[in-house]
């Protein structure tokens, strides 16, 4: 009796079991697939440079803030300066500027609505397009000079101005010079540094030590500021093809020169013309090298 009992307990159980419903297969784990990673327009160009920040807008009362748009690819209209020295000590006036002269054209720029970016964002615009502001100027300063940073760059700051330091690469701490902590500094303030050589050899003269000069100051500066050297600074202005050559394959993306014009392109990324900034110019000479020397409307 007892084993009959059992076996009808054994069915009832397996009759239970067979009515429910099958348990369901756990979902399968997603499968993570790698975010696509947006590659960059420009490998030298930081992000931060398509985005309008304070320290690039003017804070003239009398100026409003500019919109910033697309601009290129193709020409772009940006004057690009030259200066040395920002002392007002130094005799010479062909690569001094004094403060006071210099504060005076920087006031004037902000007032005609000029606002600064880096070589950086204009090779970026050149090459593929980048977001600019209507009118752009690039401020650069060659060699080095301590005195850009204890002249130029609290002067520029008052009006949201960047620049572009280009050294000489054994110049680095020398005397005289800016070394690393100043070079931070402004890197961390929106300022950009390229390559002036490694000797300030004037590298027409010379094309056996061309490759030190131009490709190992950019490599060493990198090394040294921990910042990109995307640009290169022919000592002089001097160039010829080989040098015109030569930057481009060990790793520049552009190079500037001398000259007078304000409008860059593709043909011109290896020799961008900058004009030199001297001493003896008057407030409306210096206003006419511009392309815009009046307040925008």
């Amino acid at each position: 009796m007892k084993i009959k009992l059992l076996l009808m307990v054994g069915v009832l159980f397996l009759l239970y079991g067979c009515t429910q419903a099958p348990l369901s297969e756990p979902a399968s784990t997603p499968v993570l697939t790698r975010t696509a990673t947006l590659t960059p327009l420009s490998t030298v160009t930081p992000t931060k440079t398509l985005v309008p920040t304070a320290t690039q807008v003017p804070t003239s009362t009398t100026v409003p803030t500019p919109t910033w748009a697309v601009v290129g690819p193709g020409e772009v209209i940006a004057p690009i300066l030259l200066y040395h020295h920002i002392d007002p000590e130094l005799n010479s006036p062909l690569y001094n500027v004094s403060p006071e002269q210099f504060a005076e054209q920087m006031q004037a720029l902000a007032d005609w609505g000029y606002t600064t970016i880096t070589i950086a964002q204009l090779v970026e615009a050149i090459n593929q397009g980048a977001v600019l502001p209507p009118r752009p100027i690039v401020i650069t300063f060659d060699d080095g000079n301590h005195s850009v940073f204890q002249y130029a760059y609290p002067i520029m700051q008052q009006h949201g101005f960047v620049g572009v330091n280009y050294l000489v690469a054994n110049r680095l701490q020398a005397d005289g010079f800016m070394g690393v902590e100043e070079l931070t500094e402004l890197y961390k303030a929106g300022w950009e540094v390229g390559s002036h050589s490694y000797t300030h050899l004037d590298l027409r003269t010379d094309h056996d030590k061309a490759f030190d000069e131009i490709y190992h100051s950019r490599l060493d500066l990198a090394a040294d500021l921990d910042q990109p050297v995307i640009s290169f600074a022919y000592p002089f202005g001097g160039i010829d093809d080989y040098l015109g050559d030569r930057v481009g394959k060990w790793g520049y993306s552009a190079a500037v020169g001398l000259g007078k014009q304000f409008v860059h392109n593709t043909f011109s990324l290896y020799y961008l013309s900058r004009i030199e900034i001297k001493q003896a110019l008057s407030l409306e000479e210096f206003g006419s090298l511009l392309p815009w020397s009046s307040p925008p409307n």
